[in-house]
């Protein structure tokens, strides 16, 4: 029985020391699964960050497009200027906004976005005076952890301000009675009056007149 004890001896501190080392490889083992469980939300959290920023801008911007145009007809038509006056502004009221997207990109978060230009932004005159404005621009949002996205899409089709108030002007001009017409133009802000035997057409969101004599 002594004989037996002493053999069984190794046996037990052999099968102790494969008890503690299996336990220590599943210690390990559920600390790899979990650290990269935690790495992977974390990655998916990065990513849904960047993804949502992006969207973020590129709405921002095409807010910021169409502000820019509504603006440029106002000032550049107050100012009895042309087309390219027109086009030029909305670029330039653009960039400068472009400009401080990228100056305020969060630390997590870098934000690079071309300038635009006539290649990048499109401007095509409708018939009716309005802008269809059509862009792509170069844009990437690298996170920290590494996920990116890349570009921006620019569409916007603005409400005629623009040489519309000269070519409804021209129109009535032509009318027996000018005032009739009026209801035509009132949805959209343009009212036609007689003042002293001469014709004026007004912007009633607050333009100035344009009179023919």
């Amino acid at each position: 029985m002594q004989a037996d004890r002493c053999a069984s001896a190794p046996t037990l501190a052999v099968f102790t020391i494969f008890v503690i080392l299996c336990t220590s490889v599943a210690i390990v083992t559920f600390q790899s699964m979990e650290e990269r469980e935690v790495s992977s939300i974390a990655l998916e959290s990065a990513a849904d960050v960047t993804r949502a920023t992006a969207l973020q801008v590129e709405g921002e911007l095409n807010l910021a497009l169409r502000s820019s145009i509504t603006a440029a007809m106002y000032d550049v038509g107050l100012m009895g200027g042309t087309r390219e006056n027109v086009e030029r502004y909305i670029r330039d009221y653009m960039n400068a906004h472009i400009v401080e997207i990228n100056a305020s990109s969060p630390p997590n978060l870098k934000i690079d976005v071309s300038t635009c230009d006539e290649h990048s932004l499109v401007l095509e005159w409708l018939p009716d005076g309005s802008i269809h404005a059509v862009g792509c621009l170069n844009a990437s949002f690298e996170h920290v952890m590494g996920p990116k996205a890349f570009g921006i899409r620019l569409h916007m089709v603005t409400f005629p301000r623009f040489e519309r108030i000269k070519h409804i002007a021209e129109l009535a001009s032509k009318a027996p009675d000018p005032t009739n017409l009026n209801d035509n133009y009132a949805c959209e802000g343009i009212r036609i009056e007689l003042e002293n035997d001469t014709l004026v057409v007004k912007d009633i969101f607050g333009a100035r007149g344009v009179i023919i004599p």
